[in-house]
């Protein structure tokens, strides 16, 4: 948008006084008109970027814009044409923050004055701010807003008398508004992410046109970035350490004004663990009592330190706190379902459970055996046929009129080998399962 300014830069002039209001808008090519108003109706236009009151009079009183080409319609300036005899002269323009506020009391046809004071809604302000006749506040804040006016002695018939100004409202506008501090992703960001900051406030659409801003980033009111001409901030990575209280400040270029947005609690979060596993040697959790047992746990995803423990079912004993766990010589007693925990600070994460069976040695044995055993057993079975099979080939060759040979055998020889032949084969089944 344009900015109009008024030379003098005084709002209330004594009639007869000439000024001139000047439109200022962003560059544009070539020479191109600029359109005035006065109370919302167009006066008229001009080449130039400028426009003269000569000699005002009550009726040039008013609100005053300007269009400039290539911008939005100006702010607006007020003009008082004043027919009193003492006018408290304030500035025309918007007053920033920071800025400084001046004004000043005036007689009628450059009279004399005495004894001056000055008034902010009805209290004398005259001591701490006068000098050389003006009044003048530096780095002027919004609450030095308010009603002013002025009194003075003036010489009227060989005599002094007090006067008052009339009243007028001066306003310190908020060059921008107080930052808000805002975070992109999160407040409580996982470890190892990046945290993206955003110092947010609005400039006034009525500051001057070279107003530049500086931002600044703090952690527990300790400086991380600036100042710097960008609102934004970006940490890469963060980590537990960059947990705290984050606020932001900007300032004018000249610190004339400064503000601080609200602090921003942010906690960095540890990734959670995950993928906890659990390996076992020998494999398939099966050892030989007085053999070795190694356990390994393990994670596939968490960030920190990371503690680990590891459990038996049915006990509460934590067996060990690290991320192996040995028994150099097992016994029967350790046989069991044994799991591992795993926790980097906040909620453990857990492994499946991996089953350990101790094999001792009586019954490593007792197993051999039983398998020597079988073995013999269908060794005499696989004899037994291999004979009768070759005494009947033979029969065959002498013919069927001779007796078989093994009619021979005694009969009790006979029923002792079927019955040996019979329990083999009903023992055979059972030892296999075995």
């Amino acid at each position: 948008m344009a900015l109009l300014t008024m030379d003098p830069p005084w709002r209330v002039i004594f009639q007869g006084e000439s000024v001139t209001l000047r439109c200022q808008g962003p560059p544009v090519y070539g020479q191109q008109p600029t359109a005035w108003y006065h109370n919302g109706k167009l006066l008229e236009h001009t080449e130039t970027n400028t426009y003269k009151i000569q000699k005002a009079k009550y009726k040039q009183n008013g609100r005053y814009e300007c269009l400039s080409p290539g911008s939005t319609s100006s702010n607006s300036i007020t003009l008082i044409v004043s027919y009193d005899l003492l006018i408290l002269q304030v500035p025309s323009h918007a007053v920033f923050e920071g800025e400084l506020l001046q004004m000043r009391c005036r007689g009628w046809n450059g009279g004399s004055l005495a004894a001056v004071r000055y008034y902010r809604d009805g209290t004398d302000i005259t001591k701490p701010y006068t000098t050389a006749g003006q009044l003048s506040i530096p780095k002027a804040k919004t609450q030095h807003s308010g009603r002013y006016h002025c009194s003075a002695e003036m010489h009227s018939y060989l005599s002094l008398t007090r006067r008052e100004s009339q009243v007028l409202y001066v306003s310190v506008e908020e060059l921008f508004t107080s930052p808000v501090l805002s975070i992109a992703n999160s407040t409580q960001p996982m470890e190892g992410n990046p945290l993206n900051l955003s110092c947010i406030t609005q400039l006034s659409p009525y500051r001057p046109h070279t107003t530049v801003l500086w931002y600044l980033f703090y952690r527990n009111n300790t400086v991380l970035r600036g100042p710097m001409t960008s609102s934004e901030y970006q940490m890469a990575a963060v980590g537990l350490l960059d947990t705290g209280f984050y606020s932001c400040e900007v300032r004018t270029e000249s610190s004339s004004v400064q503000k601080w947005s609200p602090q921003v609690p942010i906690t960095i979060k540890r990734v959670p663990i995950s993928g906890v596993s659990l390996e076992v040697w020998p494999q398939e959790g099966q050892v030989m009592e007085g053999q070795r047992l190694v356990l390994h746990c393990s994670v596939a995803m968490g960030t920190g330190s990371i503690s680990f423990s590891w459990h038996r079912e049915g006990s509460v004993e934590v067996l060990g706190r690290d991320s192996h766990y040995e028994i150099p010589l097992t016994q029967q007693s350790d046989e069991g379902q044994y799991y591992c925990m795993a926790s980097n600070g906040d909620s453990p994460a857990q492994s499946l459970r991996v089953q350990v069976t101790v094999v001792g040695v009586s019954s490593l044995f007792c197993s051999r055996l039983r398998a020597l055993l079988l073995l013999a057993a269908l060794g005499t079975l696989l004899l037994g046929l291999v004979v009768v099979c070759v005494l009947s080939t033979a029969w065959s060759h002498k013919g069927r009129s001779s007796k078989p040979p093994w009619k021979h055998l005694h009969q009790h020889q006979l029923h002792n080998g079927e019955r040996m032949l019979e329990a083999d084969l009903a023992r055979a089944p059972k030892k296999q399962a075995e």
